[in-house]
């Protein structure tokens, strides 16, 4: 019988994506456990908390020393560590020293972490500031992890011509959700009022103006629409508002969905944001979000305004789009092939369908 690896998954959190990765290995009987350096204020779950907050600079000294002796730790209780959003426990600077020890480790990149500003700004059109460049340092560091780590793992496709040159295997993992902690709400069958909810937690990133452009410019077609923007909220506030949606928008610019559409779709609301056309190649062909870009934002907007039945129609999709892909006990299989070397590299829409066949096997 093959022996449990002892798995760790740090030491920050990223949209959940730790907190799930993990819940969903415990699952399925693997020893694994999340390990932070500070609580996050939405509470996903974790099993050690190292309680060094950054922003402290005087106390770095003590974190300094906190750090190593749980690095020294970390080496005798795990076997495989995945780091998320491009930091090991030691800064990277340890890196070397995981397999002199026989470790395996693996880096895991959410986007800002990994991509080139300038360059996401000139491929997606998004307002770019010099201020807003990514770092010398930051690209210094990922080609260090690229080169070094046993693998690299990314949500989809879009973050892959970001990475610099991959010493070992990239592998496409799906975002993690937990479908139970999401009711379905489904649209009403009526065009009485529609509320149209955008969340804009940086709004350059997401095209808030352009949001507010097009519903100006449809008010004055349309007057049973209303819109809301959802901000300075606590987590239950905003998904108190998401439920009462009929339309909820995302994101205009990355070409790609997050974890807030793969969450509106959870709840089974009609999604809008931009899905590139390269990545609509790259993405399961029931995809159902309704895609609109800076330029089409309107127009994806009045289609599902005039059609209360299409709307019901994504947000039933969507929901089983979700437990098809995103579920974080199914995903969790896909982890657990990699950690264990059983796991062929896929990306594009293989990656997909690879969770989806492991769905129906489950």
């Amino acid at each position: 019988m093959m022996k449990k690896l002892r798995i760790m998954h740090g030491l920050s959190e990223v949209a959940g994506q730790n907190s799930y990765s993990v819940q969903g290995l415990k699952e399925i009987g693997e020893k694994a456990e999340t390990v932070i350096y500070y609580k996050h204020p939405f509470a996903y779950k974790y099993d050690r908390c190292l309680n060094i907050d950054k922003s402290r600079r005087v106390l770095f000294p003590l974190f300094a020393i906190k750090l190593f002796a749980f690095y020294i730790n970390a080496l005798f209780k795990y076997d495989v560590f995945h780091f998320h959003y491009g930091h090991s426990i030691l800064n990277n600077f340890e890196l070397w020293t995981y397999n002199l020890f026989g470790k395996c480790y693996y880096f895991e990149f959410h986007g800002s972490d990994l991509r080139d500003q300038k360059k996401f700004s000139e491929v997606t059109g998004m307002p770019f500031e010099e201020k807003d460049a990514t770092s010398p340092k930051q690209h210094k560091r990922n080609q260090k992890i690229c080169q070094k780590a046993d693998g690299i793992i990314v949500h989809d496709d879009e973050l892959i011509p970001y990475l610099p040159p991959v010493k070992n295997n990239v592998y496409v993992v799906p975002l993690r959700v937990d479908i139970c902690q999401f009711t379905p709400c489904y649209p009403k069958d009526s065009n009485d009022h529609i509320r149209i909810v955008h969340a804009p937690s940086k709004r350059a990133l997401k095209g808030t103006l352009f949001v507010l452009e097009a519903f100006e410019q449809l008010k004055k077609k349309y007057d049973n629409i209303e819109l809301v923007l959802v901000e300075g909220k606590t987590q239950q506030e905003a998904f108190e508002i998401y439920k009462t949606a009929d339309i909820i928008v995302d994101q205009l610019f990355a070409g790609t969905y997050g974890v807030f559409a793969v969450e509106s779709m959870a709840l089974g609301k009609p999604v809008i944001t931009y899905i590139s056309e390269e990545m609509k190649e790259r993405l399961p062909e029931d995809l159902p979000i309704v895609s609109g870009g800076t330029k089409s934002i309107t127009e994806a907007l009045e289609l599902l305004i005039n059609n209360p039945k299409l709307r019901i129609e994504k947000g039933m999709q969507g929901r089983k789009y979700v437990e098809d892909y995103h579920d974080y006990r199914v995903v969790a299989h896909v982890l657990k092939d990699i950690y264990y070397n059983n796991s062929i590299p896929l990306s594009g829409r293989d990656a997909f369908m690879h969770v989806k066949a492991m769905k129906e096997k489950t």
